[in-house]
């Protein structure tokens, strides 16, 4: 899975380089009367050299007369063009490419099948649409060509989480880049050669004009010195005027062009090009195309909530401001929980996002009947009666009967014989109508129990009209050690039970009691066995606020094995007298550091402020609060199904004390928690149960001996707890498949998108560790698709033999997962899961046409009833989504510093220039024999 969606950044494609020429001085001429003194001055020092000019040259001809004011003048404009400081400059402009969200809801009403066409033989997976357009289509690519794209999905989480992004598909090659760069500095060219063949055609000009002056003049030499009235010189003074022209067109073709060499521009080589005037700024985006994803792993419906509206406002609160484009949502409109959509509406036509929803699946209730969950225990005992109870939804169906039959079969779900039927009323449309079957097995084994409906007309989908769950028939008795520092009451209370049960042989260890002592108990105990074959029988160890210290080392390593290898259960129950006294001791006693691994939590150390948190006494009671795993781990309910275990629980009136644990292990779960805020740690309430795997056995943890007081509620539900608890325990040893392993699960019934530990404990054929890096599992789903997966070897297992890894339920129905033993192929460890949809996605599962056009309409976007209305051809008479979509790019100027080499080209040009200018002049005067 790809990391939770933090932002969507835009990707800037490139940083173009524009040269431009600016007046440097005219910055600091802000002000009004700062032009008014320029523009004065430069009056003034205009008329004051026509006045000084015109009387030192008023015995010269006019020509010449003008000629040296021009000069003059031109200098004198040469310095006001230095004062102004022209300055070439190269800024950078960033382009951030418009971007397009694409947001896919991947809760599990995608997860249904709609009639294809009208048809109710034909259907089609809301997703497999999506996912087939994504794979196949062209909607992605379409998109890229004018917009940066962002696939992300969304659910029951606050925020979507992103999939993948997709980069703009370049305009042009590089090929195509070095071409046009090739043009342009032919271009250059062309016009510098121009620039310079003007400056120089001037110059020649001038030179002729000169000339013919200098020649006339010579020819016409007047008598005294004096000049000849007849004689104007204007050939001077234009020729005068066209060196300044010249000497400008020079410049101007120099300082356009300073990338050009003279050799190119005389024509002796041949142009070079250079790369384009850009500078790559974008991202290193993976070079993937939407047809390298694998979409149909990515978009497995998985949610049990559909959160539209705080996807939504999550999404625009994040784009606002940038180059978004717009907004493409595909989904089927559900909104079950979260925040209102009209708050994202208004969101987005403030942020002038428009949003453009296409709607998946069909807008009729579909017709279909499914077995939506068949509740059946995993183990019962021969001659004990038990109940099957199948839940049966009905979609666009309302006062229909039905037939519903039960079967059973071996193992393999063979040879299936009728158990019974029923005839029910499905009521009105997709309401959930229990079916209660009563049975009463013989004989031991493992049957397969089946709940079929009989199919009505034109119903959509058939495969979800039957579902199965195995039941073991357990032949052997649990056999249970009670282990209890002193006798406190829930010790008592559960020592009565166990032993007043017939499936249970209960033995009894209270540490402080004597021989001699009368206990309700099959065997009573003076001493925590020493020997493997003596603690080896048990199959779960209830200790009750146990003094561990008192056990020996042998004995406590003995503990150990028995949970890690041999699948022992172990419930430990903290109270007030010996753990404090054994928790809170530090590291360094081996048998203290070993009972301690197997606790599911960590604690804290003697000395610890934290230590006076913990409480035994009070006088109000706390009800549990219980986490969501906790509410779904099927060995803490009272009753028959969640729901009404739920109830119970908050009927219950709570526990008045318990022991304060710092942490929950790495790998444990926090199922309940005391519920007094004020014994609040860091804004987390008191762990009060946990649970964990160590090895191939289970501890379950229990913050204080207190469950007796749920006999308040009724009588009944104190064995129910520990007769639920006590089986999950020692599941382990009562599921041994093989003397070399045991293969378990986390929770055997989950909800579709929930995550499942897998954990396999496994021996060679010498009974030590099996050591392998992994070993493979084959995992089949509902719909029969097997996959391998591989278990990995954990790094930090408390003993050598142990592999895990995780998958994530996808479909409702039974998972089984099957490892056959690597050095063992004959032996096979079997699980099952069962899974089933949440029943917040199967209430309203036909599309919401009036929420997502209101989506449309208030945002300026456009609503789309289909994939193939938005990709091909467009719906209602609208065109395709991606010609309403129009490209928001960014644009950012960051502004260059002064090119130096512009600067010193300039300065060289003024300086000639001053210097030609001034040199004419003088030499003029010369001539004229001016002063």
């Amino acid at each position: 899975m790809i990391a939770p969606l933090e932002s969507f950044p835009g990707m800037i494609a490139q940083a173009q380089l524009r040269s431009h020429f600016e007046w440097g001085r005219l910055q600091t001429f802000d002000q009004w009367w700062h032009w008014l003194l320029l523009l004065l001055g430069v009056s003034l020092l205009a008329w004051y050299i026509i006045w000084m000019y015109r009387k030192d040259s008023v015995e010269l001809s006019r020509g010449v007369a003008f000629s040296l004011t021009t000069l003059r003048l031109a200098a004198i404009a040469g310095l006001i063009f230095f004062f102004f400081q022209l300055e070439r400059r190269t800024d950078r402009e960033f382009v951030a490419n418009s971007r397009v969200v694409v947001m896919i809801d991947t809760s599990q009403s995608m997860s249904l099948r709609d009639a294809a066409g009208g048809s109710a033989s034909a259907t089609q997976g809301r997703m497999d649409a999506i996912v087939a357009e994504f794979s196949q289509g062209t909607l992605l690519g379409d998109l890229r060509k004018k917009h940066d794209v962002v696939v992300c999905r969304f659910d029951q989480s606050d925020q979507p989480t992103e999939l993948a992004t997709f980069p703009k598909i370049a305009e042009s090659t590089e090929s195509i880049s070095i071409e046009e760069t090739l043009v342009s500095r032919l271009a250059s060219i062309r016009e510098a050669r121009w620039l310079y063949g003007v400056a120089l055609a001037l110059l020649l000009l001038a030179a002729v004009l000169a000339f013919m002056y200098f020649v006339r003049s010579a020819a016409r030499r007047p008598m005294a010195g004096r000049p000849d009235p007849g004689i104007q010189s204007w050939e001077l003074l234009v020729a005068v005027g066209l060196l300044i022209v010249a000497i400008v067109f020079g410049a101007v073709a120099n300082l356009r062009h300073l990338e050009l060499h003279p050799a190119e521009v005389a024509g002796i080589r041949p142009p070079t090009p250079t790369p384009p005037a850009s500078v790559d700024e974008s991202p290193a985006v993976p070079a993937t195309s939407p047809a390298d994803i694998n979409w149909a792993e990515r978009l497995i419906p998985r949610g049990g909530e559909t959160r539209l509206g705080n996807a939504l406002r999550s999404v625009i609160e994040k784009e606002r401001g940038g180059p978004i484009a717009g907004v493409i949502v595909l989904t089927d409109g559900g909104q079950n929980a979260g925040g209102d959509c009209q708050i994202s509406m208004q969101l987005a036509q403030e942020a002038l996002l428009p949003l453009f929803p296409i709607g998946i699946g069909s807008e009729d209730r579909p017709l279909n009947l499914r077995v939506v969950d068949l509740e059946a225990p995993q183990r019962v005992f021969p001659n004990d009666k038990f109940t099957i109870t199948g839940y049966v939804q009905a979609e666009g169906l309302s006062g229909t009967n039905v037939t519903v039959e039960l079967f059973s079969g071996n193992e393999a779900g063979e040879n299936e014989l009728r158990e019974d039927e029923r005839t029910i009323d499905v009521g009105r449309s997709g309401g959930v109508i229990p079916v209660k079957f009563e049975l009463q097995p013989e004989e031991g084994g493992i049957r397969t129990y089946t709940l079929k409906i009989k199919p009505v007309d034109r119903e959509v989908e058939l495969a979800d009209n039957q579902k199965s769950a195995k039941v073991e028939i357990v032949a052997r008795k649990t056999k249970v050690l009670l282990f209890a520092g002193g006798p406190m009451r829930e010790y008592i209370f559960l020592r009565n039970q166990l032993y007043r049960d017939r499936e249970t042989t209960v033995d009894a260890y209270l540490q402080s009691g004597r021989p001699g002592i009368s206990q309700d108990a099959d065997e009573v105990l003076f001493e925590f066995p020493k020997l493997a074959d003596e603690l080896f029988e048990y199959d779960c160890i209830v200790a009750f606020d146990p003094n561990w210290e008192a056990l020996d080392e042998l004995q406590i390593k003995l503990l150990e094995r028995w949970v890690a290898e041999k699948a022992g259960g172990l419930v430990v129950v903290a109270g007030p007298v010996f753990t404090p006294q054994w928790s809170s001791r530090r590291r360094g006693d081996a048998r203290v550091d070993t009972i301690k691994a197997l606790y599911p939590v960590s604690f804290y150390y003697q000395g610890s402020a934290a230590l006076s948190l913990g409480r035994f006494g009070s006088e109000q009671a706390w009800p549990l609060n219980f986490t969501r795993e906790g509410l779904s781990s099927e060995f803490l309910w009272l009753d028959e199904d969640s729901a009404s275990s739920e109830r119970i629980w908050q009927d219950f009136a709570g526990v008045y004390g318990y022991y304060a644990v710092k942490d929950p292990k790495p790998g444990a779960r926090v199922l309940a928690r005391f519920n007094d805020p004020d014994t609040m740690i860091d804004n987390e309430l008191p762990i009060y149960f946990a649970a964990h795997y160590y090895g191939s056995g289970r501890v379950f943890f229990q913050a204080s001996g207190e469950m007796w007081r749920i006999r308040d509620v009724g009588d009944q539900y104190f064995e129910e707890f520990y007769t639920r608890l006590i089986r999950w325990a020692s599941e382990g040893r009562l599921l041994r498949d093989s003397s070399r392993g045991v293969l378990l699960v986390d929770k055997e019934r989950c909800f579709v998108g929930d995550d499942v530990d897998i954990l396999a404990i496994l021996q060679d054929a010498q009974y030590r560790p099996l050591v392998v890096d992994d070993v493979d599992v084959l995992v089949t789903p509902p719909n029969g698709k097997s996959r391998t997966i591989k278990l990995r070897k954990e790094a930090d297992a408390a003993r050598e033999g142990a592999f895990s890894e995780q998958i994530t339920i996808t479909a409702d129905g039974d998972w089984r997962i099957e490892l056959q033993h690597p050095t063992s192929p004959e032996q096979r460890l079997i699980r099952e899961v069962r899974a089933r949809l949440p029943a917040l996605e199967t209430e309203r599962p036909q599309r919401n046409d009036l929420l997502l056009r209101e989506l449309a309409e208030k945002t300026g976007g456009a609503y789309y009833v289909g994939l193939a209305s938005a990709v091909q051809k467009g719906g209602g008479g609208q065109p395709p989504v991606i010609n309403l979509i129009r490209p928001q790019e960014q644009r950012t100027v960051v502004p260059g510093s002064p090119d130096k080499t512009f600067a010193r080209q300039l300065a060289g040009w003024l300086m000639a220039y001053l210097v030609g200018v001034l040199s004419l002049e003088w030499l003029i005067r010369r001539l004229s024999k001016l002063a």
